[in-house]
């Protein structure tokens, strides 16, 4: 993913915000979790830190964070374990969902700024239409 595919992620999450009322943070990582774009939408320190680690997360699984949090269910050790497993830090929290273009994970958005099921929604609509976005280029 390049830098203007991420940065056109990021507008269509600020837009989705911005339609919920919310200023959103928004983190933009390529399919092997690392940082394309990243843009802070509040005053909030840990707002980046918590986008980046819930757009890590759904990189590595290729699933939305919500789905993930509810498969974890019955094992909640299993998130705490991928601290320590997997590179970088992730957030265990509804918001990140993967990009997908023609089938193939591109990367993954991380949204923070909202309730846990608005962010999870923020991300899911800034995620659809990849192909699209892809053919603008």
């Amino acid at each position: 993913m390049d830098s203007d595919t991420a940065m056109g992620f990021v507008e269509k999450a600020r837009k989705a915000g911005a339609s919920m009322g919310l200023s959103v943070t928004v983190a933009v990582h390529d399919a092997a979790g690392h940082p394309v774009a990243v843009l802070r939408g509040s005053h909030k320190w840990h707002g980046p830190y918590m986008a980046m680690g819930k757009a890590r997360l759904a990189a590595a699984f290729q699933r939305p964070t919500a789905d993930l949090i509810e498969s974890w269910r019955d094992r909640p050790l299993f998130p705490t374990s991928l601290v320590g497993v997997l590179p970088g830090e992730i957030t265990v929290n509804p918001g990140g969902h993967p990009i997908f273009v023609d089938g193939v994970c591109i990367g993954a958005i991380g949204v923070g700024g909202g309730t846990p099921e608005q962010d999870a929604s923020v991300a899911r609509m800034a995620a659809e239409g990849t192909e699209e976005m892809e053919g603008e280029q």
